[in-house]
């Protein structure tokens, strides 16, 4: 069983098939209340069982800033965070109905305002024609606060980052035009987005507790990832957005 649950997911088809999870249920709820709320950018599910789950497969091309030079084009900035824009909106449609009747995988968030996304980043989008035209991946799903989810995506996207290596994503002027189209682009309100560099530091903050305790409870996948030294670089960008946050917060209001 445990070699079924380390399996990563795959595609059969039209369906990309995974390990259920205790939060499948959820996930697959959400993701069939999507399209009545106007939200049509996402998988379907196909079902699930015992062992697997099925959700449709959505075609276009995917990557990572790093490795997939399309995928830092200001046309697919822009188009990405309007595409969580729209998300957000159709979850928090839904939100009230699902937030409390299943079980997440990531802790729930007050105030729950949407089904954050949870893990919004270039490696779970598809892209077609120069536009993200899908989101992929909603196993990190949970109810928060739109900010919650909308603060992980710029740290991704801009990103904010000490560890980049890549040319003209490399620099803290860059990382924060980037980081200004993107919260344009979504609409986030100018009063708003003073808040973001400390929300950005206690997503990372959260996020490495909950690396760390599922690595403590045997977890095979977050074990790797700390032996793999996920948690320093998410140490070194909780310092690195610290220390640049007044020139953050200046490039996002001025």
């Amino acid at each position: 069983m445990q070699a079924i649950m380390d399996e990563e997911p795959f595609r059969q088809g039209h369906l990309i098939v995974r390990p259920v999870r205790p939060w499948t249920q959820g996930v697959h709820a959400l993701l069939a209340a999507l399209p009545p709320r106007g939200f049509d950018a996402a998988p379907q599910p196909d079902g699930f069982d015992d062992v697997w789950e099925r959700v449709t497969y959505l075609p276009g091309v995917t990557g990572d800033l790093d490795s997939n030079i399309e995928m830092r084009s200001e046309q697919i900035l822009q188009s990405a965070a309007r595409l969580l824009r729209r998300y957000h909106h159709s979850s928090a449609l839904v939100q009230r109905d699902l937030a409390a009747a299943y079980l997440w995988q990531l802790p729930p968030r007050l105030p729950s305002e949407v089904i954050c996304h949870g893990d919004f980043a270039p490696y779970n989008v598809v892209v077609n024609d120069g536009e993200v035209t899908g989101v992929i991946d909603f196993e990190a799903a949970h109810p928060g606060p739109r900010i919650w989810d909308l603060s992980y995506a710029v740290y991704r996207w801009a990103p904010l980052s000490s560890s980049m290596a890549v040319e003209r994503l490399d620099s803290l002027a860059s990382q924060i035009q980037r980081a200004r189209i993107f919260v344009d682009a979504y609409g986030m309100r100018l009063e708003e987005r003073s808040s973001l560099p400390a929300a950005i530091v206690e997503r990372l903050e959260a996020l490495l507790t909950f690396m760390e305790r599922e690595a403590a409870r045997g977890i095979e996948r977050y074990r790797r990832n700390l032996q793999d030294g996920h948690d320093r670089i998410y140490r070194e960008d909780i310092a690195y957005v610290t220390k640049w946050s007044p020139q953050i917060v200046a490039g996002l209001t001025n």
